[in-house]
C-alpha cells in the first residue's frame, strides 16, 4: 500500500493488464493490446518483450502475404504448463486435463464401488490422473496445480462433515493427494458445478443463480453478485442434512421405486415411455427436489436456477416438473434450465479453481475468464 504510484508498482500493473488482455483472446498484434488496454505501444512492445523471455507470452511467426513489415503476433503460453480438474463421486472418479486458458486436453473416467474405503478411493484417484497425465502426453512436472470436487462440507482443503463417501469426514485432501501434485486446491462439488456453469455453461449471462447439483446425490450451489457463495464454514447449500427436506437418499429411492430399472437413465427412459411405475418415482423424485428448490428461491432470489449434474440429461422430466410445482410454491419463479456441462459439470468448475491457483503470481486481481 505504501508503493503509491512508483514505477515498478505501474509495471505491475501495466503488465497484469497486458496479459490480460492476451488471456484466452487468440493471437493480438501489439497495437490490438494497445489498443485494449489503452497503453502506449512502446510500453506494450516492452512488457510483451518482457513476458516473451520469462516463456509466460509466445511470439507467433508473421502471417502469410500483405505488404510491408509484417506486424508482430503473440498469444499467451498456454501449454507453458497445465492444470487437472478431478470429480471424487460415489461411482465415478472424472480427471479432466486442461492448459492455462482451460482448453481441455484429456478426459479419462474410473469406476468406484460405492462402499469402497477411503484409502481406495484415494489410490484409485492417484492413478487415474497419473493415467490422464501419460495418455495425453504431459510430463507429470508440468502438472501446475489440481483441483478437487468432492461431496460434502469443505474447509480449507478439509473435508469436516461427508455422509455420501465412507471414511471422507476429516480427510485433509491436499494433504492426502500431495504425492501427485504440489498445489492442490478442494472444494465442494455442487459449488465447483456453479463455478462451471458461471464460467462455461446455462448461467454465463447471470450473477445471481442456484445450481442443483443431481446426480448420485442432491446439493446447491449459490452465486451472489457473480461470486460463489461458499458460507461461513463451507457449508452453504448442503440442504441435504436437513432430513425434512429429503433430498439425502433420494436418488436411490428414484432407482428402488421402479423394479426394472437398473440404473436412472433406464429410469427416466423408462418414464418418457410413460410406464406408470417410472412416471411415479420421477414425479415424487421432483416433489422432493422442489421443496429444498423452493426454500433456497424464496432465501436468495436467484434470476436463474440451473438443474446441473448427471439428471440434468433428464431434461424436461425434470425441468417440466420442477417448473409447476415451484410456481405453487413460490410468489415468483426465476427461470429454469438444464445444465449445458452435464456430468463434467464438477470437473470443470476442479478446472477453474486449478488455473486460478496456478495463475496466482501472474493475475493478482483473479484471473481474467
Amino acid at each position: 500500500m505504501g508503493e503509491g504510484g512508483t514505477p515498478s508498482r505501474l509495471r505491475r500493473l501495466n503488465s497484469a493488464d497486458v496479459l490480460a488482455a492476451l488471456y484466452a483472446r487468440g493471437p493480438r498484434t501489439l497495437s490490438e493490446v494497445s489498443e485494449a488496454t489503452g497503453l502506449s505501444r512502446p510500453t506494450v512492445e516492452d512488457v510483451v518483450d518482457d513476458f516473451v523471455g520469462r516463456r509466460v507470452v509466445r511470439e507467433l511467426p508473421p502471417e502469410p502475404g500483405g505488404a510491408g513489415r509484417p506486424a508482430r503476433r503473440f498469444r499467451f503460453a498456454a501449454d507453458e504448463g497445465f492444470v487437472a480438474g478431478v470429480d471424487i463421486g460415489v461411482h465415478t472418479i472424472l480427471v479432466m486435463l486442461a492448459d492455462l486458458e482451460g482448453e481441455v486436453r484429456h478426459v479419462l473416467r474410473t469406476e468406484v464401488s460405492p462402499s469402497q474405503d477411503a484409502g481406495g478411493r484415494l489410490s484409485a484417484t492417484r492413478r487415474t490422473l497419473e493415467r490422464c497425465l501419460t495418455s495425453s502426453g504431459v510430463p507429470a512436472g508440468r502438472l501446475r496445480a489440481v483441483g478437487i470436487g468432492t461431496p460434502g462440507v469443505v474447509r480449507d482443503g478439509t473435508v469436516t462433515l461427508c455422509t455420501v463417501l465412507p471414511g471422507w469426514t476429516g480427510l485433509n485432501l491436499p494433504r492426502a493427494l500431495g504425492a501427485v501434485a504440489e498445489n492442490v486446491v478442494v472444494g465442494n462439488d455442487a459449488n465447483l458445478a456453479t463455478v462451471a456453469e458461471h464460467w462455461r455453461g446455462a448461467s454465463r449471462h447471470v450473477s445471481d443463480a442456484v445450481c442443483l447439483l443431481a446426480g448420485n446425490r442432491i446439493a446447491a450451489g449459490i452465486l451472489i453478485g457473480g461470486r460463489l457463495h461458499r458460507g461461513h464454514r463451507g457449508g452453504a447449500g448442503e440442504l441435504g442434512l436437513l432430513p425434512v427436506l429429503r433430498w439425502e437418499g433420494a436418488p436411490d429411492r428414484l432407482l428402488a421405486a421402479v423394479s426394472s430399472a437398473g440404473d436412472l437413465a433406464s429410469v427416466f427412459a423408462a418414464a418418457r415411455d410413460g410406464e406408470p411405475e417410472a412416471v411415479a418415482a420421477v414425479e415424487t423424485f421432483t416433489d422432493d427436489l422442489a421443496t429444498g428448490a423452493a426454500a433456497l428461491l424464496l432465501a436468495v432470489d436467484p434470476a436463474l436456477v440451473v438443474v446441473g449434474g448427471g439428471l440434468s440429461r433428464a431434461g424436461d422430466l425434470i425441468i417440466t416438473g420442477l417448473r409447476e410445482r415451484l410456481s405453487s410454491l413460490c410468489p415468483h419463479t426465476p427461470e429454469i434450465v438444464a445444465g449445458e456441462l452435464g456430468d463434467e459439470a464438477v470437473a470443470t468448475g476442479a478446472v477453474c479453481i486449478a488455473l486460478e491457483r496456478a495463475t496466482e503470481p501472474l493475475f493478482p486481481s483473479g484471473l481474467p475468464i
